[in-house]
This record gives C-alpha cells, structure tokens and sequence, in this order.
C-alpha cells in the first residue's frame, strides 16, 4: 500500500509540475485598439510614411520558455493610413495589398531566440498570395499582466507582388516598425 501511495504522490507532484510549465507560457491578449504598425519607403523621391491598425492574433510569449512560445498575428489592410485617402485606396487596390482578395497580411513565428538586445522572432509572413521566412527582432517590456512589444523589420515590396516590380518607384526596400501593447489574457 506505502508503494501505491508514493507512485500516487510522485505521479501527483510530476503532473502538477508539468501543469505549471505549462502555466508558464503566458497567453497575452493584443490590445487592437492601441497598437500600431508602420511602414517606411520610398515613393516619388519622398520619405512615404503610413500605418495600419487593426493588429490581431495570439502571442503566446515567456521570456524563460522561449522554445515553448510563439507569436501568430494579423494586420487589416483595410486600415492603412497614409494621411491622403486617394493614396491609401490605390494602396488598398489590386496591385498592391489586393485587399478585396486577401484583406489580411500575417505572421506565425517558428521560432523564437533571445539575443544582446531581447529577441527575434523567425516566421512566415504573408502578403497577397505569397509567403516568406523573415526575422523580427523585437523587445519586451513589462511585467506579469501588461507589456508591450516592439521591433522592426524590413522586406523587399517585389518579394511579395505589391506594386509593380518592373518600375524602380515606388522603392523596394519596406521599414515595419510595430508596438504591439499586451495583457495578460
């Protein structure tokens, strides 16, 4: 009986244990209404400055159990914002984001590492109808209920079919910075 009763307990205090590293991993509730992702690029030899609202997904995230977390999140075309209503619908049309088609550009992380200055998260991101691998690195500021990320990242604009990728304007290379504020969900 003392055996059954120790295979008890051991097996009690190894499930609890696990339901704990479980815990660990923090499920984190994006605020929507806050958040904010920007892009930078050049258009007609001006600095062409935009953002889109409307960030969703699920970022399950612990600084000690990184091999455990992960980050899925989605960006409403529908909502970018150039501060010229003309410019965001041509944005918003087939050649570029195709928003009528996919109404939604994504990230899922595959991996997440820690490094010198917090983390980068590698995943596929996806565009219209393409995907590719990019790395974001990002920080992590907070405590156990709130935080907020933030990180930028850069792609190429022909590598996901927006605009025309045989006229040099607008330019190529894409800034995405984002912050993204959390509780804990």
């Amino acid at each position: 009986m003392k055996k059954i009763l120790s295979a008890l307990f051991v097996g009690t205090v190894m499930l609890a244990a696990s339901a704990y590293t479980i815990q660990a991993i923090i499920n984190w509730k994006i605020d929507n209404e806050k958040s904010l992702v920007k892009f930078t690029m050049q258009a007609h030899g001006q600095q062409l400055i935009g953002s889109f609202q409307g960030v969703k997904g699920d970022i399950n995230f612990d600084e000690k159990h990184l091999d455990k977390s992960s980050i899925t999140v989605t960006i409403d075309i529908a909502t970018v914002n150039t501060g010229n209503k003309q410019r965001d619908t041509h944005l918003q049309a087939k050649e570029f984001f195709d928003a009528a088609t996919t109404p939604a550009a994504k990230f899922v992380s595959t991996k997440i590492v820690k490094t010198d200055s917090g983390y980068v998260a590698t995943g596929n991101f996806s565009v219209k109808a393409t995907t590719k691998e990019i790395t974001v690195p990002f920080t992590y500021e907070g405590t156990k209920e709130t935080g907020i990320f933030k990180g930028t990242t850069q792609i190429k604009r022909n590598d996901f079919g927006i605009g025309d990728a045989t006229k040099p304007d607008p330019g190529n290379d894409i800034a995405i910075s984002f912050e993204v504020p959390v509780t804990k969900n």
